[in-house]
């Protein structure tokens, strides 16, 4: 009896130890990694969370970019951080995009993360010069009849938007020319100028050009159509059935984070996306707030991870 109960202490010990530091959590400053440049979209969505993470955990959220290979960096490095809560990162939609077009990682995409929750999920809209065409099914149809003549661009081989319009030409049969840009400026500056024909890119890209009466914007990529622009009419329901592509903004930490701990930064999470403030300017963002379980979200990506696959073997785009 002695030796079982001298066996049990080691256990007892360490449980009670987990449950004593998830109580105290957190004690210190926490960073938040995104992989991105400072002033960009990823870099705002942090900076939106960090303000109330930080009131409500009661220690500083500290965002600190670590940019390179397409938030690759940041991945790697909080998957081999320490799972002791104290490295929180900001993902994006690119981390599937990723996980489908590299031939290897240093880090497993699905395994080696704890997932939180989505923050935000936006879709992405098909553009073109003002008048150019009559509607989405115009434009499909043209293609079509004109099969490698119609250019589409979009922000770099290997973006969400790149592999967007990939599905888009599977789904319909067209055949784009796809044209990359280094970023979403840089394509809608190319449709203005008449570089390219099309671009697929986010509403805060897209809106100002239309409301200058420059753009047209002929469908949107998510299966329902976005209640910012209730008039625009989806891929799904017009020239590609069961289309649906939404990305996504979210947070993540390294695998092996205790329970507790995730836990208490996923509730912190949910109520800044909660406060109608921040909800706004997620929003403005042209994202909806979307909060999601750990579980939620994971089967989101891997589900993501699965379609990219597909559309980058289809497509016969080069892994990297």
């Amino acid at each position: 009896m002695l030796k079982k109960l001298m066996l049990a202490l080691p256990v007892v010990a360490m449980m009670s130890g987990t449950a004593f530091a998830a109580d105290t959590y957190p004690e210190r400053s926490i960073r938040f990694i995104i992989g991105f440049g400072a002033g960009g979209n990823a870099d705002t969505v942090a900076r939106l969370l960090a303000e109330p993470m930080s009131k409500d955990l009661g220690q500083p959220v500290v965002v600190e970019s670590k940019p390179g290979a397409g938030g690759n960096v940041a991945s790697d490095f909080v998957s081999k951080s320490d799972p002791d809560g104290y490295t929180i990162q900001l993902m994006v939609g690119g981390h599937a995009v990723s996980a489908a077009l590299y031939n290897s990682q240093p880090f497993d995409p699905l395994a080696d993360f704890t997932f939180l929750s989505t923050i935000g999920q936006f879709p992405f809209f098909v553009a073109a010069q003002a008048g150019a065409y009559e509607n989405i099914e115009d434009l499909i149809a043209k293609a079509k009849a004109a099969p490698g003549t119609i250019k589409i661009g979009h922000s770099g081989v290997g973006s969400t938007q790149n592999l967007t319009g990939e599905l888009l030409d599977l789904e319909t049969g067209a055949d784009f020319i796809h044209v990359p840009y280094k970023g979403g400026a840089a394509a809608a500056t190319a449709l203005l100028g008449g570089e390219v024909d099309v671009v697929i890119d986010t509403g805060t890209i897209m809106t100002p050009q239309q409301d200058a009466g420059k753009f047209d914007i002929l469908a949107v990529s998510s299966k329902e159509r976005w209640p910012d622009k209730p008039d625009v009419p989806t891929l799904a329901e017009t020239v590609a059935p069961g289309f649906d592509v939404v990305s996504w903004t979210g947070v993540g930490m390294p695998a092996g984070v205790d329970s507790a701990i995730a836990d208490k930064v996923r509730a912190s999470v949910h109520a800044a996306i909660a406060d109608p403030d921040v909800a706004a300017r997620i929003e403005k963002l042209g994202a909806k707030p979307s909060p999601m379980s750990g579980e939620e979200m994971r089967t989101m990506v891997e589900q993501q991870i699965e379609t990219w696959k597909k559309v980058v073997e289809s497509a016969g785009i080069e892994k990297r």
